[in-house]
């Protein structure tokens, strides 16, 4: 048995050495079955104690090769591996150097120690080969890699040590040379990062800070090169000069003192002189950088304005103001520091040419240059754009000037762009960009920067997880999740999308308990995880962020003691040294938030309110003067309240605080709305605005209480409607800017507007909102719009300008006045809820402007924010009703029943609505009519309800006992139209209406062909009102071809600013209002090829998309005959729906809907209202009126555009029904002539 035992594990063991010689090791069909069965005689061999020692080592090289076929896919198994290393490890300590077995299972285990350093299949590295060998980033290195790697290093050395031929033993040496490489990442950088602080030549510093000094020759040096680089501005181009720059600072943290340096290889003669000068200059110490960059001060003082030479010292001045901090590790004095702004049209013609990304080095030399030094030639460019950035980002820290950061950014994309594809260059230089785009969205104000950089996180993630070869502990990999939580979290605080928090929360509880307990990252972790569940609970019980989750944390309670320490801890650091330009702001406003934040926990002296608003208005003041570029509108917010609180409770600041508060909380308005013109894009401008409603109703109460209505109609108008506001002002900038002067930033604006014109981008569902990216360039960067802005008096802590009332939508009662008078309009009434409090708080109002009268304010004691039940259960309902409708779970009981309750709630709402607040506004209007006599026309009034109001259908009002159905409505007495604010009207007030000759008539079908009555609804239409109308969408039965798809680009081809605009556009399509009102949509028709989003237009789609058509543009009338066109699911003061976006786009007129209505009646009504139009000539806002009161009518006679099914639909009994005919609104132009 015992030989025939070993008879058989011989020729086990000879058959897998013909495997492993041969090609069928790499075939697991091959390998397994010889795994197995060597496993299986060495069992049997230990059993009977015979030698086994041949089939281990065999069972450790088939293993292992195994583990290595499986190293790029998901089957490698971690303990299989484990076991091949154990056993590899074995054959290693105890295997003769020169036996040829034991060196084949030395190579093997250097495989498995380094299995990311292996080609993969296809020839590409793996991403920790590729940070450790091309940059050398130490950040992907944990302490199991660096353990494996030293283990390999040994293990070459023995291998080393083998009868190996010549070529082999110099591959092994070049192995260990790599390994060694892996082992000391960064020690092939030219230049360290920018904002190291560098301990070489200690000596020099040491001198200058004693006093000794240095030789003066050195400073001699030194200001000669300065002077020499000051000349190098005025002839060289800034790509050029930026680069000798970064030689500059890499030469004075070199320590080099002016010998030969690698600047020899990369710079002309002359630049590389001058380099090699000031580095000889660095013995001059602090003392002699503080002298050149005085020197180089005087300069840019002397150099001629705006001109790219003025540009080129300035950074010159800025570099040496952080050197000077570099040696002395003591802030500098950046006042006087000045951005480089070259010339509006540029001065480098091709950056590459001035500024190579690699070097030229004679190719007879490349064969004798060692790996490092070709890696560092061939990215020479790379690294020095990455250091440039570096020192823009940190003068943005100091000076407190966001420009810098755009600069970094520009370098860091053109270093990206240059890197090799799939190299770590890329990878590195990307989450360097990140960084610097979520410093700009903090301190520059664009979301869209926060955007960028969540997606190219998120993309950095998927990319290095499809990689697999960073380990998951690595600091950069674990920075780079902490980066992704917090942009995460800010994305879901913006938006109120919270989708992808849970798994982020999985993930980084992961991570937390992976790690060691003295590990520097798990603070950070923690923090995260703690922001994190503050927005959890909140998703899992209700879906959504509720509203008091936005509000800021207060801290926990402390003992006196601790609280008066920690207070005399923040007034310790205002005395220390400004570290940053915004340090005192930071601290300061600390301050004044944690005292005010005790005074409202009752703990403290009443003092504290004192010392509290005498620290928040020192920030007030550093506002004012530029400084603070965080958390400006809260802060004033707080003082405004602050103000409030003292005020309540009397005594002598009692007039003062009132008059402080009214003027605080108006900056804080003007801050938020000057954030949200920074914006790019509707859906940025919304996350911006959503507190503007809340501070200007604030404002308004007040002005109610004091009895000044009309401050109350200038303080609603400051925070109502300011995305619509931005995106009407924001098209008209260029022409602002030509008329205040400034034409060089007017023609950058518009060349960039034509260069990345905004397209339509459709969400992904109602309610998910993802950053919405299609680039990561806007159509206007932040950087111009921050300094055209500024231009205007419109940017931040500015004063008003000449072009900040245009911008910021300042509409007083004298503006409105003259509005009303030119469009015939009786009233323009604001309908504000009040706010119910256990001292009676704020009753509602109704706030009347009438033409050539001072505003009036009408109590209104029912209409309440929240407790008014009859509001209260219809926004319950008509949510239900909503989610039911879309729901394809739900069954026809269900349908029916939610109906049910839905309409109950509407005809409840209708009754309130009459006797809180249509009963008293018609009262108080209509009799100014009085005098004309029982036949006066009915008045016309403009409705601009704040907040949720703005779902109440207020034309449906009713009171009981009057009329044919037993009720009379708003309608009968009244012609209504709707604003989103004052501002809005007046610019619809203004616009002309299209003859119906000027442009095409457009029809569009529902495309998705579901609803029945549409086509229908089209034909009739085109048949009796307009004949040749184009058509868009699917027929079933039409006659001839569709003249369109009906595609969102087809339907902005004919919108006002398209390239075919229209004089109608009547829409029979589904239609959606998100609770993200800017996700709000057209469903039309799909292009070829696209995704069944491609055929979805937004609100921000149709607002982004829209163009500057200039003062006095004729507009068309737009008919959404869909469902919830002009219903606001959320963020309703903002008065975000499709309707209002199509005015705010051009329109004259818009027909919508607040709610989903029946296919049939809607039909029919909208056939009626086209009649009124086009047979009897009504304006819009009339032709609407009548349709509705014919549906109103029980004795109503079909007009000639019914025929056929509509006809015997209009024969309906129950077309009075409110859910039949009181959705439709107009918004637009309110006057009853041709406008």
């Amino acid at each position: 048995m015992t030989e025939e035992l070993r008879g058989r594990a011989a020729e086990a063991v000879r058959a897998a050495g013909r495997l492993m010689e041969g090609g069928d090791w790499k075939d697991e069909t091959w390998l397994g079955p010889a795994i197995d069965e060597l496993l299986s005689l060495e069992r049997e061999l230990i059993r009977h104690e015979e030698e086994f020692s041949d089939v281990f080592v065999h069972v450790a090289l088939l293993i292992g090769a195994r583990c290595h076929i499986r190293r790029d896919g998901t089957t490698l198994d971690p303990d299989e591996r484990a076991e091949a290393l154990r056993r590899l490890r074995w054959v290693d300590r105890h295997g003769p150097l020169d036996a040829p077995l034991a060196v084949l299972s030395r190579m093997m285990l250097l495989f498995l120690l380094m299995p990311w350093a292996l080609p993969r299949a296809d020839g590409s590295r793996t991403a920790l080969q590729n940070a450790l060998l091309d940059v050398a980033d130490g950040r992907v290195l944990t302490e199991a890699v660096r353990r494996d790697l030293i283990e390999a290093r040994d293990v070459v050395d023995r291998i080393a040590e083998a009868p190996v031929d010549e070529e082999f033993r110099r591959q092994t040496e070049s192995n260990r040379e790599i390994i060694e490489q892996m082992l000391a990442p960064g020690s092939t950088r030219s230049a360290r990062s920018a904002s190291d602080r560098s301990t070489d030549g200690a000596d020099h510093v040491a001198a200058a800070r004693d006093g000794t000094g240095a030789a003066p020759s050195a400073q001699s040096q030194l200001l000669d090169a300065v002077r020499g680089l000051v000349d190098l501005a005025g002839s060289c181009s800034t790509a050029r000069f930026t680069r000798v720059l970064v030689w500059l600072i890499a030469e004075f943290s070199s320590g080099r003192g002016g010998d030969s340096t690698p600047d020899d290889l990369t710079l002309d003669l002359e630049a590389a002189r001058l380099v090699r000068r000031a580095g000889a200059g660095r013995a001059a110490g602090a003392d002699g950088v503080r002298r050149a960059a005085d020197l180089a001060l005087r300069s840019l003082r002397a150099a001629p304005p705006d001109t790219p030479q003025r540009a080129r010292v300035a950074r010159l001045h800025a570099y040496l103001l952080l050197q000077w901090e570099f040696l002395t590790d003591e802030p500098a004095d950046f006042s006087e520091a000045e951005r480089p702004t070259p010339d509006p049209d540029g001065d480098d013609a091709d950056r590459l040419t001035d500024w190579p990304i690699g070097t030229a080095v004679d190719p007879g030399v490349l064969p004798y240059l060692d790996s490092h030094v070709r890696d560092f030639v061939a990215h020479t460019g790379i690294r020095e754009r990455q250091s440039a950035a570096q020192l823009d980002r940190l003068l943005a820290y100091r000076t407190g000037d966001p420009g810098y950061l755009d600069d970094a950014a520009a370098l860091l994309r053109e270093a990206i762009d240059a890197s090799p594809a799939g190299s770590w260059w890329g990878v590195s230089l990307q989450a360097e960009l990140v960084g610097i785009l979520e410093q700009a969205a903090v301190h520059g104000g664009s979301f869209h920067d926060a955007d960028v950089a969540l997606t190219t996180l998120r993309e950095l993630r998927a990319a290095l997880e499809r990689d697999g070869s960073v380990p998951p502990d690595a600091p950069f990999v674990l920075d780079l999740a902490l980066s992704a939580a917090g942009a995460e979290l800010s994305h879901a605080r913006r938006t109120g999308n919270h989708g992808e928090l849970p798994s982020l929360g999985e993930e980084l509880r992961g991570r937390h308990a992976a790690l060691p307990p003295d590990s520097d990252r798990r603070g950070a972790l923690e923090e995260r995880i703690t922001e994190l569940d503050a927005l959890l609970p909140p998703v899992r019980q209700e879906g959504r962020t509720p509203e008091g989750v936005l509000e800021p944390a207060r801290p926990e309670a402390a003992e006196p003691e601790i609280l008066y320490r920690a207070i005399s801890e923040f007034r310790r650091d205002l005395d220390g040294p400004r570290l940053y330009h915004d340090h005192e702001y930071d601290r300061r406003g600390a301050l004044g938030l944690r005292m005010l934040f005790d005074v409202l926990r009752g703990e403290g002296p009443g003092e504290l309110l004192d010392d509290a608003i005498t620290e928040l208005t020192r920030v007030r003041v550093l506002i004012t003067g530029g400084r603070g570029q965080t958390h400006r509108v809260d802060v004033l917010t707080k003082l405004a309240e602050a103000h409030l609180m003292r005020a309540a409770r009397g005594g002598p600041h009692r007039a003062a605080d009132q008059r402080a508060c009214v003027e605080v909380f108006r900056e804080a308005l003007g801050e938020l709305a000057a954030d949200v013109l920074l914006q790019s894009g509707a859906d940025h401008g919304l996350s911006a605005a959503l507190n503007g409603a809340m501070l200007s109703r604030r404002l308004a109460f007040i002005a109610f209480r004091v009895g000044r209505p009309v401050d109350a109609v200038a303080d609603l108008e400051r925070g109502r409607a300011l995305v619509l506001q931005s995106a009407a002002a924001t098209r008209g900038i260029p022409a602002l800017l030509d008329a205040a002067g400034h034409p060089g930033l007017a023609r950058q604006w518009r060349a960039q507007v034509f260069a990345h014109p905004i397209r339509p981008i459709a969400a992904t569902a109602p309610g998910a909102r993802e950053p919405q990216v299609p680039d990561d360039t806007p159509p206007v960067p932040s950087g111009l719009r921050r300094k055209a802005l500024k231009a205007l008096g419109a940017g931040r802590g500015a004063t008003e300008g000449p072009g900040t009332r245009p911008l910021l939508g300042a509409t007083g009662p004298a503006e409105l006045s003259a509005g009303l008078a030119a469009t015939d309009t009786d009233a323009l009434v604001y309908l504000v809820a009040g706010v119910p409090m256990a001292n009676g708080g704020f009753p509602g109002r109704a706030l009347i402007l009438r033409p050539g009268a001072a505003p009036a304010a009408v109590a209104l004691p029912e209409l309440l924010q929240s407790g008014s039940p009859p509001l209260d259960r219809y926004l319950e309902a008509a949510a239900e009703r909503s989610r039911v409708l879309t729901d394809p779970e739900q069954g026809p009981a269900e349908l029916a029943a939610c109906e049910g309750r839905w309409q109950k709630a509407l005809g409840t709402l209708c009754d309130w609505a009459w006797r809180a607040v249509m009963g008293p506004v018609l009262g108080a209007v209509r009799p100014l009519l009085a005098a004309q006599g029982p036949l006066a026309r009915p008045p016309r009034i403009v409705l601009v309800p704040c907040g949720p109001l703005g779902v109440v259908p207020w034309h449906a009002a009713r009171i009981r006992g009057l009329g044919e159905h037993g009720h009379r409505y708003a309608c009968q007495e009244a012609v209504l139209s709707y604003a989103p604010s004052g501002a809005q009207f007046l610019a619809a007030a203004g616009r002309r209406r299209m003859p119906p000759a000027t442009g095409p008539q457009v029809l569009v079908a529902d495309p998705e062909l579901t609803l029945p009555w549409a086509e229908l609804e089209t034909a009739a239409l085109r048949s009796a009102c307009y004949a040749g109308a184009l058509r868009y969408g699917e027929f079933f039965t039409a006659d001839g071809e569709r003249d369109a798809a009906g595609t969102p680009e087809d339907l902005l081809a004919v919108l006002p600013g398209g390239t075919t605009p229209a004089s109608l556009v009547h829409l029979s399509c589904h239609a959606v209002a998100a609770p993200r009102p800017t996700d709000s949509e057209l469903r039309l028709a799909v292009p070829p090829g696209a995704g069944a989003d491609a055929g979805r237009l937004t609100v921000a789609g149709i607002l982004d998309a829209s163009a500057d058509r200039g003062p006095g543009t004729a507009g068309p009338l737009i008919v959404l005959s869909a469902c919830e066109t002009d219903l606001s699911a959320g963020h309703h003061d903002e008065a975000l729906t499709l309707a209002t976006a199509l005015v705010t786009g051009g329109a004259a007129d818009v027909v919508g809907s607040r709610w989903a209505v029946r296919d049939g009646p809607t039909s029919v009504m909208m056939a009626v209202f086209h009649h009124n139009l086009t047979a009897r000539g009504l304006a819009p806002p009339d032709a609407l009126r009548a349709a509705q009161l014919w549906m109103l009518d029980p004795h109503r006679t079909p007009p000639p555009t019914l025929d056929g099914p509509l006809r015997a639909e209009a024969a309906r009994p129950d077309l009075h029904r409110l859910h039949h005919w009181a959705a439709f609104t107009h918004q637009g132009n309110p006057t009853a002539s041709g406008g």
